[in-house]
């Protein structure tokens, strides 16, 4: 069994250890993420680091609040290039790893959710999250040919690690067509969904959410401002013998205006709708959503650097109103503020409100999370990474929060806490890009 999740890892140390050898006249590139560390809860039942998320929420705040390793490994390889027009022809892939902070050979019989702690998911997982081909140079101006599997423009809120715009996976488009006043770009996406659903057939079966993606980009709107216009058309669709899922079709619209050189950084405002199949996971469609469903949602992140001092701020409002009418509203106030003593020793302070307010009469829920760090990195900029960390972290919670959460995890009454609704955890960690 360990020889069986050795592979994907051995092959990705192959492929790498190649641009030493017989590619060192074009080498492979190498790039990746990681973050990982180790932490404990203090008081209540103690043991292992907790980590804070408000039932109904889709991010954390996430600084002092990880309770996993993960780690990302991209390789590509331009395969092909022609001297004199400069066509190019480039292979990028990025095999990915979550796992359970285990003392060495994680077991992936047992079961675990990184943010509930519940058992959910196989405690370690691997996934290839791209694997593409793009063609550049090719006689069509500036514009570019791909298909494959890829991260497709994404955009994220950083200290949360919320990725509010997000149509990634297999699929093949153009991009980079100069209309003039925009850059105008067409992907054709796909995803297959497991639901877990059972038809009356014994079968379980999985549901193909496809779609188009318009996307113009450039957009400028004042000095050092630029808008971004998005329209996704998605459709589901079932196998004819599948009786237990249905097949469903949504829609989604984004406005992004995106302002640089704000308080040496940028302000990102986002408004977003969705509906059907789309209309509460962006990446993650809902084949058996109702096509009435809808998410309105608005997103405003800042980032800054003035010298020593930088750090980022996230506000952001969601309305999800499906058919049924358990729907919800969250709301989600934070900031990580940063300073740096040297060029290398600095400090963080972290503190992130989430509240989901429930369509049904329920009480509102509400988490607070607050962490305080010490830093380690090559520079004293925001974004410097490799960044080594000393954290504490303090949450607490309301009792509606409590009533909410999973069995087991952080915030419930069965939780490491002992049904207290606060509680603290300190650790080490390191995050890392290169």
């Amino acid at each position: 069994m360990k020889q069986q999740r050795l592979i994907p890892l051995a092959l990705a140390l192959v492929v790498a250890g190649m641009a030493n050898s017989a590619f060192a006249e074009d080498p492979i590139t190498f790039g990746g993420y990681l973050r990982s560390g180790v932490g404990s809860t203090q008081g209540g039942g103690g043991g292992s680091q907790s980590c804070f998320q408000l039932p109904g929420a889709s991010s954390k705040y996430r600084l002092g609040n990880e309770c996993e390793t993960y780690a990302e490994l991209a390789l590509g390889k331009n395969v092909y290039t022609e001297p004199d027009s400069g066509a190019k022809f480039t292979v990028n892939s990025r095999l990915a790893m979550s796992a359970r902070q285990w003392q060495d050979w994680e077991d992936n019989t047992q079961s675990y959710n990184k943010n509930t702690q519940s058992n959910n998911d196989p405690s370690t997982k691997f996934a290839l999250r791209e694997m593409y081909v793009e063609a550049e140079n090719i006689g069509l101006g500036d514009a570019k040919l791909w298909a494959g599997k890829r991260f497709y423009d994404r955009h994220d809120v950083h200290i949360i690690d919320y990725y509010f715009w997000d149509n990634s996976g297999p699929g093949a488009g153009v991009e980079n067509i100069d209309f003039g006043f925009a850059k105008f770009a067409y992907a054709y996406r796909g995803n297959t969904v497991d639901s877990g659903n059972t038809s009356t057939d014994g079968l379980d079966h999985t549901v193909g959410v496809s779609g188009h993606d318009f996307r113009l980009s450039g957009i400028k709107t004042n000095p050092g401002g630029e808008l971004t216009l998005g329209l996704d058309i998605r459709s589901a669709n079932r196998t004819p013998n599948d009786t237990a899922n249905k097949s469903t079709s949504g829609y989604a619209m984004n406005v992004m205006h995106t302002q640089g050189g704000l308080l040496g950084g940028f302000n990102t405002l986002a408004l977003q709708y969705q509906t059907g199949d789309i209309a509460y996971g962006y990446g993650y469609p809902n084949p058996n959503g109702n096509t009435q469903d809808k998410t309105y949602r608005v997103v405003d992140e800042l980032q800054w650097q003035q010298g020593k001092f930088g750090g980022m701020a996230v506000a952001l409002w969601e309305r999800q109103k499906p058919v049924s009418g358990n729907g919800q509203t969250w709301i989600s106030l934070g900031a990580r503020p940063t300073y740096y003593f040297t060029k290398h020793l600095g400090a963080a302070i972290e503190l992130g409100y989430d509240q989901v307010t429930p369509d049904n009469g329920g009480a509102v829920r509400k988490l607070t999370k607050l962490t305080t760090a010490l830093l380690v990195s090559p520079d004293s900029g925001f974004w410097s990474r490799p960044q080594l960390r000393l954290f504490a972290t303090y949450a607490k919670w309301n009792d509606a929060a409590q009533q909410a959460a999973a069995a087991g995890s952080a915030l419930a009454a069965n939780g490491p806490f002992d049904g207290k609704t606060h509680g603290m955890t300190i650790g080490a960690q390191v995050e890392a890009w290169w």
